[in-house]
């Protein structure tokens, strides 16, 4: 990475962090913040530092500290906290440098932690991003011997999205494969950590599935739930082609078609009650022209426009996912985060728009993170149901803590009997529509 960030990205930096200080900016852009020397290439896996903060900051750190790339940490006789690149961390974490360079090297993760070998977890674990501005708002008022809420204005609230995927409205036979087939899997796992008991319970879940019947059907069961709780959420929906399709395609990608009558008038009755509807892209649709064809699909199922969108499976790439989403005429991508676990994917809870290195710019395309998801709490975990609402729980509130902003994921099809994930929902809701910290 270059020596510091030059005028241009730390101006862009402010701008994205400017829920923080929608006022007096350049108080912050003032500050006296080292720049660190070049560092090349990218050290992977991260070496990371956790930064001591001064007293009278320790409560926006975890335990009196924020965790920074060691690059940006700056030799010298001064506190630790003065010698930090503050700049160059902020971009670092929010435009993913780390894992653009592992993406460079290696393809694209996808969205799983776990194909980031032996990198540090704590990564994740915390709004960095958030943390770092609300440490840098502080230092500004200091300086200038005022009170924040009189330099910047009062903190923003925080904003907790409810999503849903749609990734089936009816039980296929691809379905009855995939999960039987995901909860052998966990069976194994399970027993391979010698925990017979969950390793059971998974098998178990396995015959029960390939076995049974469901309704896959729970729109207006979600709506009333949502509107009991004063929420509006965004549903996902996919906009292929079901005709000529792949093994992998059926397999993979959902298996109905957006423009089926009942679907689309379902579809309609949402948006013209509130609710949002984006896209959800096919499996291979994470690049390249596709999505602007599934795009076009879904608005006329819809008969409106759509901005918003989020990969299918959370196929992501780094480099190519944005660019083509904007070039697909997409506004706000809600994909960044991973399959396998809970977190902070860029350190951030935080909408913003990525920078594009090509065009020395950032694009006109928002992120916005994707901190929590279902299968998260009851297929990648075996954990009871207060387990699940402590860990919900746990997430959530760091969204709330650095006053951010995160999506969750509920999937559609998940509230019947088949999965039983309702009383998740239900928790979710609940918390979703908290006001305050």
């Amino acid at each position: 990475m270059k020596p510091g960030v030059d005028e241009a990205r730390k101006r862009y930096l402010a701008a994205e962090l400017r829920r923080y200080w929608p006022r007096a900016e350049e108080t912050v852009l003032r500050l006296g913040i080292p720049a660190a020397p070049a560092v090349e290439p990218e050290p992977l896996p991260p070496r990371l530092a956790t930064v001591a903060l001064p007293e009278w900051a320790g409560d926006l750190g975890v335990d009196g500290g924020l965790l920074v790339p060691r690059q940006f940490v700056i030799p010298g006789p001064e506190e630790i906290w003065r010698r930090v690149d503050w700049w160059s961390a902020t971009y670092w974490y929010l435009n993913g440098v780390a894992e653009r360079a592992h993406e460079q090297a290696h393809g694209p993760v996808h969205s799983y932690s776990f194909r980031l070998k032996n990198w540090d977890a704590r990564l994740w674990e915390r709004a960095w991003v958030n943390r770092i501005a609300l440490f840098l708002r502080r230092w500004a008022a200091r300086e200038s011997h005022q009170k924040e809420e009189v330099l910047f204005g009062a903190l923003p609230a925080a904003e907790v999205l409810v999503t849903h995927d749609v990734d089936a409205i009816r039980k296929t036979p691809a379905i009855r494969i995939k999960q039987t087939a995901f909860h052998g899997y966990n069976a194994l796992r399970y027993a391979a950590r010698g925990r017979p008991g969950s390793a059971r319970d998974k098998l178990a879940s396995a015959v029960r599935f390939l076995f049974s019947s469901a309704s896959y059907w729970h729109f207006d069961e979600i709506a009333r739930a949502e509107q009991d709780a004063g929420i509006k959420s965004c549903f996902f929906v996919y906009g292929g082609d079901l005709t000529g399709r792949s093994l992998k395609q059926a397999l993979f990608d959902p298996a109905y078609d957006v423009r089926e009558p009942r679907l689309a008038q379902t579809l309609r009755t949402l948006s013209a009650n509130g609710w949002q509807i984006g896209l959800h892209q096919s499996f291979d649709a994470w690049h390249g022209a596709a999505m602007a064809v599934e795009k076009s699909r879904v608005e006329e199922a819809l008969g409106a426009n759509i901005t918003m969108c989020r990969q299918h499976w959370l196929r992501f790439s780094w480099r190519e996912t944005w660019r083509a989403q904007q070039a697909a005429g997409l506004e706000t991508d809600a994909t960044l985060g991973f399959n396998d676990r809970p977190g902070f994917r860029n350190g951030a809870a935080l909408r913003f728009h990525p920078w594009d290195e090509a065009s020395g710019a950032p694009l006109r395309l928002v992120s916005l993170p994707m901190v929590l998801m279902d299968s998260q709490l009851y297929d990648y975990a075996a954990l009871t149901e207060a387990e699940r609402e402590a860990e919900m729980s746990r997430w959530l509130d760091e969204v709330r803590a650095v006053a951010g902003v995160g999506t969750v994921i509920w999937h559609q099809h998940v509230l019947g009997p088949d999965y039983g994930w309702r009383p998740g929902l239900d928790a979710l809701l609940a918390r979703a529509a908290q006001r305050g910290p």
